[in-house]
């Protein structure tokens, strides 16, 4: 259908459909023609009084919006159509729109909900470009959530899906998110080859549009294996390239930015930095503000203002509550690193030392496990999709191999659900503290996070950090196994006395943290005051030695009170922790409210 011959008044429901179905399918690749598209179906329906194209073309305007990096529209009319149609595609769409909206605001508990709701109504439709958005929007998430597993498995599920179902548009977004997943665990010689990939398909599809993201991307990988000069030769052309995604527009500029800033262009880098940082604040988008801040903070350093650049680094550091990105993550905390040792600030620098060095630990462990991952994904999605494909060849011909058909494709459900399970447990797994089996120090601070977003004010939150005293006298008098026993001992009488809604985290080596709902830190104090006692009454016993007397220290902080963020909260109680060891241990202090 030629949509420029037909006048509107002509067109039939059938044909705003299909208006319908082509915005949405533009929306990864030509978003100028997505508008055009989304409007002329509006306004035929409208016409035709036809509800259902009408709440799909509104919802294409909605997903405009979003990409643009303006305000969350009211989705609660598009829910009730939906909802009351009985319109599972919609209302599954609907829910990963306002999901994908409070993911970028950094409200992943409110976004989880969203994306467990659209993931429920996708599993009873069959595969479609829509089912596309949902495996994208979960793929962001994961990745904006630090979910470093999830995010390229949900990316791969795209993938599988465009080449079904899409354009070689389709293709093109799958392969860069792919591609950025990698790099920001590291994994470049992973990510560029996808990216070549994706730019070879824009050069002979001529998707013009899709140019900057990817080329930005590319240029990314180019900057983080030591080719500056390469990456901003290839995001010049692009500055006043036709790109309407603010989010993508900043992206380009920090990358343009950073690059000249390594090579001594300073002045050049304070442009190119203005501008990414004004796409960034336009289009609301948290994670490109904090890359902002992060270029900003290596402009300072390289003009030689330290303090200005620990500003810089300290603001782009308070943002990583909202946004996980490994690899900013890592430089933001060498960089703090760095500049407190230059300041003299050695304790500081030690702590942000300290930080990069688990980040960097824990991004190579992820790095390892999603290079396996995705090896082992594509390599069972590429043969049980050969069989399918060879079985759909000889169904042509034969009737009879409906059977092998049937069973070809009962495996690859069942290999999904297999892949699927393994997934989940890896997830577990990397949630988890080996030794203990209580949840590890990633998990926790991901969870206080949610927590202290959906705290009220009037109901306070208390944590604890917990160091078990002399422990390494413990280790060198009896044996490290013997020490193991002493952390496993004392795991499993902290989680008798909780309650379900309280939570207990190895914080790292011998030390806990606990988190305590609606309980303020007099609360909290009466309740590390019983289980020191009947952490002192404790027979450990591995033979031949046994102990008992064991005594541990504890700093104690309340949410509002002594701090409005997972930051200030777990410093506050730390500080409160270096109080009871200096009065002597075997104790709990409770922070000073004045700071």
């Amino acid at each position: 259908m030629n949509e420029d011959a037909v006048p509107i008044s002509s067109l039939d429901k059938a044909d705003i459909d299909r208006l319908n179905q082509q915005a949405l399918s533009c929306l990864v690749g030509n978003r100028r023609q997505a508008r055009r598209l989304a409007q002329m179906a509006l306004a035929a329906a409208q016409r035709q009084q036809y509800a259902r194209g009408g709440a799909y073309a509104e919802l294409n305007h909605c997903w405009l919006a979003y990409y643009a990096g303006e305000a969350e529209p009211s989705c609660e009319r598009l829910h009730a159509y939906f909802q009351h149609s009985g319109d599972l595609e919609g209302g599954m769409e609907v829910a990963a729109l306002q999901g994908a909206y409070a993911s970028r605001r950094g409200d992943f508990a409110d976004a989880e909900q969203h994306f467990l709701q659209a993931r429920s109504q996708a599993a009873q439709i069959p595969d479609s470009l829509h089912k596309f958005m949902l495996y994208a929007r979960l793929g962001v998430d994961a990745l904006n959530r630090g979910d470093t597993q999830d995010g390229p498995r949900n990316f791969l599920l795209a993938l599988d899906i465009a080449e079904r179902f899409g354009s070689p548009a389709h293709r093109v977004n799958s392969l860069s998110n792919l591609a950025s997943s990698q790099h920001d665990l590291g994994n470049d010689e992973d990510a560029i080859p996808l990216l070549v990939e994706a730019l070879e398909i824009i050069g002979t599809q001529k998707l013009k549009y899709q140019q900057t993201i990817v080329s930005a991307n590319l240029a990314m990988c180019l900057l983080a294996t030591g080719k500056p000069a390469e990456a901003l030769a290839l995001v010049e052309p692009f500055y006043e390239w036709p790109e309407e995604d603010l989010a993508v527009r900043a992206f380009l500029f920090c990358i343009a930015a950073h690059a000249a800033i390594l090579l001594r262009q300073p002045d050049n880098a304070l442009q190119l930095l203005l501008r990414a940082e004004e796409y960034a604040c336009r289009g609301q988008d948290l994670e490109e503000q904090m890359h902002a801040w992060l270029v900003r903070g290596k402009l300072d350093l390289h003009a030689g203002q330290t303090a200005q650049a620990l500003a810089s680094l300290t603001q782009a550091h308070s943002l990583l509550s909202w946004t996980r990105n490994p690899f900013h993550q890592q430089q933001i905390l060498r960089g703090l690193a760095e500049i407190n040792a230059q300041l003299g600030e050695w304790q500081a620098a030690y702590g942000f030392l300290q930080q990069y060095q688990a980040a960097y630990e824990a991004s190579s462990k992820s790095a390892r496990a999603s290079r396996s991952l995705m090896r082992n994904l594509e390599k069972e999605m590429h043969s049980l999709k050969a069989e399918r494909d060879k079985a759909l060849e000889l169904q042509a011909a034969r009737e009879t191999e409906n059977v092998k058909l049937e069973h070809l494709n009962r495996e690859l459900a069942h290999q999904i659900l297999h892949v699927n399970s393994l997934q989940d447990s890896l997830k577990e797994q990397a949630m988890r503290d080996h030794l203990t089996g209580l949840y590890n120090r990633r998990h926790f601070e991901t969870c206080l996070n949610a927590i202290l977003h959906a705290a009220d004010a009037d109901a306070p939150v208390a944590i604890a950090i917990i160091d078990l005293d002399f422990f390494k006298r413990v280790n060198d008098t009896y044996g490290h196994n013997f020490g193991d026993a002493v952390l496993i001992q004392f795991a499993r009488l902290v989680e008798s006395q909780l309650r379900g809604s309280d939570m207990v985290c190895r914080y790292g080596g011998e030390e806990f943290c606990l988190l305590l709902r609606e309980a303020d830190s007099v609360i909290a104090a009466h309740k590390i005051d019983d289980i020191a006692a009947r952490y002192r009454q404790l027979l450990i016993r591995q033979a031949p030695h046994s102990l008992t007397g064991c005594t541990f220290s504890a700093g104690i902080a309340e949410y509002p009170r002594h701090g409005a963020g997972r930051h200030e909260l777990l410093l506050r109680a730390d500080s409160a922790l270096y109080a009871a060891k200096q009065a002597g241990r075997d104790r709990a202090c409770i922070a000073d409210a004045t700071g």
